[in-house]
């Protein structure tokens, strides 16, 4: 108990005394303000840059010296047998003014690079080590390091000292780049105090009682403000210190001249506010007066003004009424009355107008049906109507357009059929039958103001009369010429019209279509026959069928000479047809005997199969098929052999391996049962057949089958053949496992006792390509052992 207790107490120790070696204790440290002189006539830069503020530097009394000050930290600390030294200056600045237009450009001015020597002194201040510092930036916040470094010391010594030399303030780009911009704002102060100057003169020049060029004096005003508020930015306030010094007292007089903007821009508006009222008094005036075109332009003056001045629109409506522009007056009217808030008064008088332009479109629409004028009468009285119906405060009174609109209707119905009877009369049967139509779809679609389309009716079916007898006519004409197929269309025309306008035919209608049909049906069989010889006898058989359709129609089924006629076509067309059927069978009968002798029995069956359909399918031609039967029966054993082994290749070519070897091994097998080799035709064993196919997959399948069936030489072979043909090395390694796994299943159920290594060496022989093989061979036989 008491050892670990002192072993605790040794390591709390040692771990106390190194902690307390570790503590670092200040050597040296001292803190002090120094300050040197820098001339423009012996420091370049610095003669450059004042020389940017007008001094010229040719002697010594036009020169700029700058008293420069800061504060300098040295301090060295002793942690362990480690000296840590650093040395830092801060607050660099000119202590005095440096005015350029009133402005104090000291800050500019300021020395920003630092270029020194820091020594380490030590017994009888002797110089120890000295750390070069070139080109070092001075920070504008907080401190300039110089040195901060560490230096191993093994003596007891406690004196050393740092000491900062051969300094020397300098200036770099950056001050040159903060002087530009400095004058560049400087520049920008002058400026807006020019402008501000003229910002005053041109605020004089808008006057908010020049009525004509008050909404330019507005626009005037919003651009001098918008500019005036970018005059001053925060930038400029900033860098040159306006709070404190503004010599031109620029922030003082862009409040007061804000201030004065404000005050002309609440002028204009009050004055703006006004404008439409003080137009419209203007307008009144001149319209009263009698000038209703200068009226005119104080009315829409004020409505630029203001868009919703009601008075101003109810005087320009009224004067587009008094001057006869009835649409834009209405139009206006409407407005004002559905959409404007508007005084007690205007609206008073906008609805005595509104009525006024209601009754002056009714005495148009009464004046012009007075004239025959109906169409625009119509449209005088719907005017009327859809403007009193558009507004929903008016009191409408129908009556007054209603009575019109009838009237208008009925004069337009009336000189409809009075120009389809002129048309009639001049024989001008198209337009007439136009004329006729139109009169009856407009009084079908007018019924309210059109009692009746029985005129109309009347006048189409006089039109349809005269076009009848036209129809007729011309029939009668061309039966006379021999124009058969002429006279059956125009005898057609005729029939349908007194069909469908229940017309009174002429009696020998019938008698004139059944002698223009006959000839006509007589043609189309002649037609037909030549489309039969010429062995077309699709367009034979639609022709037939006209022909029966037309014979039905006509009535002449029982013509004994056109029945006679369409029997010859019929005969025709069934002898063709025989004939191509024939010609078919012994077409396909021919080609199968060929191949039969070519021993391409597959192909053959095919053509006995379709010679036995072409003579089935035209029963009634007693086409005989007992050799292409006969022929059939004989080679069925081969056919169906040939077959499969068609099967086997197409399950091939789709990558169906599997159900391809079960397809030729059935045709093999049928090959021996059914004895196809009398036909003269050999099976090719499995193996060999394999080996010619180009499909890498179905060779593997083979070698599986073969491997899983004991032939072992015929699955070895193929592996090797696959290896040499670069199957896929996944693939290959997997056939090569299952390969193995079938040979040493088969050799461990006949000789469980066997060397399986060196059955396995037998198998592959040594070579590389099975190691697979012999690797799975052993491993399988070893499991089931």
């Amino acid at each position: 108990m008491k050892a670990p207790l002192l072993s605790l107490l040794l390591v709390l120790l040692l771990l106390w005394g190194g902690r307390a070696g570790a503590q670092s204790k200040v050597l040296y440290e001292q803190t002090r303000l120094e300050s040197v002189s820098i001339s423009s006539f012996t420091d370049t830069d610095l003669g450059n840059l004042a020389r940017e503020l007008g001094y010229d530097n040719h002697n010594r009394s036009g020169k700029l010296v700058l008293p420069v000050e800061f504060e300098q930290r040295e301090k060295i600390t002793r942690e362990g047998t480690q000296l840590v030294l650093y040395a830092a200056v801060q607050n660099v600045r000119v202590r005095e003014q440096v005015l350029y237009r009133d402005f104090d450009f000291a800050d500019v001015l300021t020395p920003s690079s630092l270029k020194a020597k820091v020594q380490l002194l030590g017994r009888e201040d002797k110089v120890l080590q000295t750390f070069e510092v070139t080109g070092k930036t001075l920070r504008e916040d907080g401190a300039t390091v110089l040195v901060q470094t560490s230096v191993q010391d093994t003596s007891a010594f406690q004196g050393y000292k740092l000491r900062v030399v051969e300094k020397k303030l300098s200036y770099s780009g950056e001050n040159y780049s903060a002087l530009r911009n400095r004058l560049a704002l400087l520049k920008q102060y002058q400026e807006a105090d020019i402008r501000l100057a003229q910002f005053t003169r041109d605020l004089q020049t808008i006057n908010p009682n020049d009525l004509e060029y008050l909404p330019a004096h507005k626009d005037r005003l919003q651009k001098l403000e918008r500019e005036l508020d970018q005059l001053v930015d925060s930038r400029m306030e900033r860098e040159l210190g306006l709070n404190r010094r503004d010599p031109l007292q620029l922030r003082r007089r862009v409040k007061e001249l804000d201030h004065a903007f404000r005050e002309r821009h609440a002028a204009l508006d009050q004055m703006w506010a006004r404008l439409p009222e003080i137009y419209y008094n203007r307008g009144l005036e001149l319209a009263l007066n009698g000038n209703s075109r200068a009226g005119r332009d104080f009315f829409e003056r004020a409505l630029q003004a203001n868009p919703a001045f009601a008075p101003a629109h109810l005087q320009l409506a009224r004067l587009d009424y008094k001057a006869g522009y009835l649409k834009e007056a209405s139009q206006r009217i409407r407005e004002l009355l559905n959409r404007m808030q508007v005084d007690p008064e205007t609206y008073r008088f906008g609805q005595e107008l509104a009525l006024d332009i209601q009754n002056e479109y009714v005495r148009n629409g009464e004046q012009l049906n007075n004239q025959g004028k109906y169409q625009q009468a119509l449209e005088q009285f719907e005017e009327a109507r859809d403007f009193c119906r558009g507004i929903s405060s008016l009191r409408c009174r129908p009556e007054l357009w209603e009575e019109g609109i009838v009237f208008a209707k009925n004069g337009l119905y009336d000189n409809l059929l009075q120009s389809g009877k002129q048309a009639l009369n001049q024989k001008n049967l198209v337009q007439a039958e136009k004329l006729a139509k139109e009169a009856q779809q407009y009084a079908r679609n007018n019924k309210t103001a059109i009692d009746s389309d029985a005129a109309a009716s009347a006048l189409l079916r006089d039109v349809q009369q005269q076009m009848y007898l036209g129809h007729m006519t011309k029939g009668r004409q061309a039966l006379q010429t021999k124009q058969y197929a002429v006279a059956l269309e125009a005898f057609e025309k005729g029939k349908t019209l007194a069909s469908d306008y229940s017309l009174t035919p002429q009696p020998d209608a019938d008698k004139l279509i059944r002698q223009a049909a006959r000839p006509v049906i007589m043609e189309k069989i002649t037609q037909g026959q030549l489309q039969a010889s010429a062995n077309k006898l699709p367009q034979a058989r639609t022709i037939a069928s006209e022909v029966t359709n037309l014979q039905i129609r006509y009535g002449l089924v029982n013509d004994k000479e056109l029945d006679g006629k369409f029997r010859a076509l019929s005969q025709g067309i069934f002898s063709q047809e025989c004939a191509n059927a024939q010609a078919t069978y012994d077409q396909h009968l021919q080609r199968a005997m060929q191949y039969s002798q070519e021993r391409k029995f597959a192909l053959a069956a095919a053509e006995l199969d379709k010679a036995v359909a072409a003579a089935q399918q035209n029963g009634g031609c007693a086409i005989s098929s007992a050799t292409a039967q006969t022929e059939l029966d004989r080679i069925d054993a081969p056919a169906f052999y040939q077959e499969q082994l068609q099967k086997a290749s197409q399950l091939i070519s789709q990558n169906k391996v599997a159900e391809a070897v079960t397809v030729y091994q059935e045709a093999g097998r049928q090959f021996e049962t059914d004895r196809v080799g009398a036909f003269g035709l050999v099976h090719e064993a499995l193996l060999p057949y394999a080996q010619r196919q180009e499909n890498k997959a179905f060779m593997a399948e083979v070698a599986r089958f073969s491997s899983a069936n004991g032939d072992a030489a015929g699955a070895i072979e193929l592996v090797k053949k696959l290896a040499a043909l670069k199957y896929t090395k996944y693939n290959l390694n997997q056939l090569q496992e299952q390969v193995g796994q079938h040979l040493a299943t088969r050799d461990a159920q006949a000789n469980p006792k066997a060397d399986y290594k060196q059955l396995a060496n037998t198998y592959t022989n040594g070579s590389k390509d099975l190691k697979k093989l012999n690797k799975a061979y052993q491993k399988q036989f070893k499991k089931l052992t």
